[in-house]
């Protein structure tokens, strides 16, 4: 009997020691629960996204700054002119140089036509002195004097004509400046009748600028850049293009055969004040690019930008950002993610 109840003592005191055990091992799984920590946390920490008036706000320690990499650059004031592109058209040349060789054949016809109406003129007025004085010439010498100094007249003012005619078919051609040039035997028209001087035509289109600038830059084939400078207004139409054209020159640098399309960069309009936004400070979201703005020290708020106006690696803004004020150069991709994550709504 005495034994029974010993046996019923110790399974009692066993019963109740594995209940503490089991009890304060239930009491730490609760306390190392990972649900429980993160509602803690997350109660605890300050809320890193907020609105006011509408204007999303990202509120980052730096502490938080430096995690993300987040770097910051203040803008420095800068200047642009807006640009356009256009096609361009390198010329053939091949009728100058026709012209310029019909040009100066014509001029030879009239001075040989004007040396024989010198002479002409000589001889018609010393026969008519003698005809009119009744001295020993007869008339037919005279009359045939007189014909001869009429058909050289004749010449000469023919010779005059195609000379003309040559001058303006040129200028209706390719513009007073070349014809200028042509005319005066400038080193400039003899670089582009020997091809050192590449001529080309460049078309803006009908709702473009009416004046195009002084130089163009052109993108020649594998991706070169060459400077070309204005000449003139061109008089041809390209069938392509409903525009005004312009005639540009630039130096040849071998590839630039007639016919061949090019690319015009074209600087118009008025100088335009603004800031460069470098490539790293911008992202891209819903098809636009924004920056984010330092609006406070670990206050950022997302400002789109407009991507008009390229600048090397960056762009150009005038509208938005200003001289002075502060954007994410580095890490901004990190504020756009922590700004969406913000956006969804817990599910339960």
């Amino acid at each position: 009997m005495k034994s029974k109840r010993m046996r019923l003592a110790l399974t009692l005191a066993f019963a109740l020691i594995s209940g503490i055990v089991l009890l304060c091992a239930f009491a730490q799984t609760h306390r190392d629960s990972p649900d429980q920590d993160d509602e803690e946390e997350s109660v605890q920490a300050p809320a890193r996204v907020t609105v006011q008036n509408g204007q999303t706000f990202i509120h980052l320690s730096r502490q938080g700054q430096s995690r993300a990499g987040i770097e910051v650059m203040k803008l420095e004031p800068a200047h642009t002119q807006r640009h356009v592109t256009a096609p361009a058209l390198v010329l053939d040349v091949r009728d100058l140089v026709t012209f310029s060789a019909n040009y100066a054949a014509a001029q030879a016809n009239l001075r040989k036509a004007e040396n024989n109406l010198g002479v002409s003129q000589k001889e018609y007025g010393r026969l008519k002195t003698l005809y009119s004085t009744q001295q020993n010439v007869s008339a037919k010498t005279f009359q045939s004097a007189e014909g001869t100094f009429l058909n050289d007249q004749t010449d000469v003012q023919t010779a005059r004509q195609n000379l003309e005619f040559a001058v303006t078919a040129l200028r209706q051609s390719w513009g007073d400046e070349i014809a200028k040039w042509a005319l005066e035997g400038s080193p400039i028209f003899q670089r582009i009748l020997s091809r050192h001087d590449i001529l080309v035509q460049v078309t803006l289109p009908a709702d473009g600028p009416a004046n195009a600038p002084p130089e163009i830059s052109l993108e020649l084939p594998g991706h070169g850049r060459a400077a070309a400078r204005w000449v003139c207004r061109f008089p041809r139409v390209d069938p392509r293009i409903q525009g005004a054209s312009f005639l540009y020159r630039t130096p040849e640098r071998g590839g630039l055969a007639p016919g061949l399309n090019l690319v015009a960069d074209l600087v118009v309009g008025p100088h335009l004040q603004g800031v460069v936004v470098p490539s790293s400070a911008i992202v891209w979201w819903r098809g636009e690019a924004w920056v984010y703005k330092q609006v406070a020290a670990g206050k950022f708020t997302r400002q789109r930008v407009s991507t008009d106006n390229p600048a090397g690696d960056g762009l150009f803004v005038s509208a938005g950002l200003s001289p002075g004020e502060s954007i994410v150069r580095a890490g901004a991709q990190a504020l756009l993610s922590e700004e969406l994550r913000s956006q969804i709504q817990p599910e339960g």
